[in-house]
C-alpha cells in the first residue's frame, strides 16, 4: 500500500522530468524554418579610389640650335592665299621680319629698282613684319598671309621667302614655285528657272582632272528646313567637261534662301558653294561661280 510520502516524492520527480524536457527542447530549437537556409552576410571591404592617370602628349622633336625655321611650303597656284609658318625661339610679342622676293636674278633698270610691295624681279619685293605667337612644349611660331593674286606674282614664278628675327638673331628662307597650271575646280552658275518655273536649272564646269570617270554630289537645302541630295554625272563638250541638273522646286519650297554645295566625289576637296534667293540672285556680290 502507497504511503501519502510516496505519493509526494512521485509528484515532485514527475514535475523535476517534466522541467528538465522543456528547458532541453528549448534550448535545441532552430532560429528558422525546417528546410530553410540562412544566406550568410557579406563582409563589406573598403574602397580605396584609384587616381586618374593622365599621360601628357610628348612634345614634337624640334632642332632648337635653329633660331628660325621656316616650315615646308605645298603646292600653291596663282591666285592661292599662302599662309607661311615657322618656328622661333623668342618670346611671344616680339617682331619678325617677312618677306617675298622673286628668285630670278638679272640686270636691272634704275626705274624698277624702288618698286616696294611687288615681287617682281627688280623690285624690293613684298615685306611685312608679324608677331611671334605663344605655343606649345615652349616652342613659340610665327605666320604669315600673303594672297598671290596681288602683287605681281606670276604663272611658274620661283620665289623666296625669307624670316628674320631682329638683331642678327637668325634668318631663314625657302624656295617656293607659283604654278601656271590650272587649279582644279568647280564652278557653279546662276539657277535658272524653267519657263513654267516648276524647277531650277543648276549648272557649272567640271575641271578637276578626272575626265568622264568624275562624279558630283549635289546637296541643296532652303531655309525652311528642306533638304535633298543627289548624285550627278559628268558631261563631256567641246572644251571640256559639264554638269547640269534640274531640281524640282516643289523639294524645296517654301523658301527665302537656297544653299547648293557641289562636291566631287572623287577629290571631296574639290567643292564649292553659294547661296542664292528666291529669285535666284546671289546673296552676295560679286557674284564668284568658281571654287576656291
Amino acid at each position: 500500500m502507497t504511503t501519502s510520502h510516496e505519493i509526494f516524492l512521485s509528484i515532485v520527480l514527475l514535475a523535476g522530468i517534466v522541467l528538465a524536457a522543456g528547458c532541453t527542447t528549448s534550448s535545441l530549437a532552430p532560429a528558422h524554418p525546417p528546410g530553410s537556409t540562412i544566406a550568410p552576410v557579406p563582409s563589406v571591404l573598403p574602397v580605396t579610389p584609384i587616381p586618374a592617370i593622365i599621360t601628357p602628349l610628348p612634345c614634337p622633336q624640334v632642332n632648337t640650335s635653329t633660331p628660325i625655321s621656316i616650315n615646308s611650303i605645298p603646292h600653291h597656284y596663282l591666285g592661292d592665299i599662302i599662309t607661311f609658318h615657322g618656328t622661333v625661339n623668342l618670346p611671344p610679342g616680339e617682331i619678325i621680319r617677312t618677306g617675298v622676293y622673286s628668285a630670278e636674278f638679272g640686270h636691272c633698270p634704275k626705274s624698277t629698282a624702288n618698286c616696294q610691295g611687288n615681287v617682281t624681279r627688280c623690285c624690293g619685293g613684298l615685306i611685312d613684319s608679324v608677331l611671334v605667337i605663344a605655343g606649345t612644349c615652349g616652342i613659340n611660331t610665327w605666320s604669315w598671309t600673303v594672297d598671290t593674286s596681288q602683287h605681281g606674282f606670276r604663272a611658274d614664278g620661283e620665289y623666296i621667302i625669307s624670316a628674320r628675327a631682329g638683331n642678327g638673331f637668325g634668318e631663314k628662307t625657302r624656295l617656293f614655285t607659283v604654278s601656271g597650271i590650272p587649279k582644279p575646280n568647280l564652278t557653279l552658275n546662276l539657277p535658272d528657272d524653267d519657263p513654267k518655273e516648276y524647277a531650277l536649272h543648276l549648272t557649272g564646269q567640271v575641271n578637276t582632272g578626272n575626265g568622264p570617270e568624275e562624279k558630283l554630289h549635289l546637296a541643296v537645302s532652303s531655309d525652311s528646313g528642306k533638304k535633298a541630295s543627289y548624285n550627278v554625272p559628268v558631261y563631256q563638250n567641246g572644251t571640256g567637261y559639264f554638269w547640269n541638273f534640274t531640281l524640282e522646286k516643289s523639294v524645296i519650297t517654301p523658301y527665302n534662301f537656297l544653299s547648293v554645295n557641289v562636291s566631287s566625289a572623287t577629290s571631296p576637296e574639290i567643292r564649292i558653294e553659294r547661296t542664292f534667293l528666291a529669285n535666284n540672285e546671289p546673296v552676295y556680290y560679286p557674284y564668284n561661280p568658281v571654287s576656291s
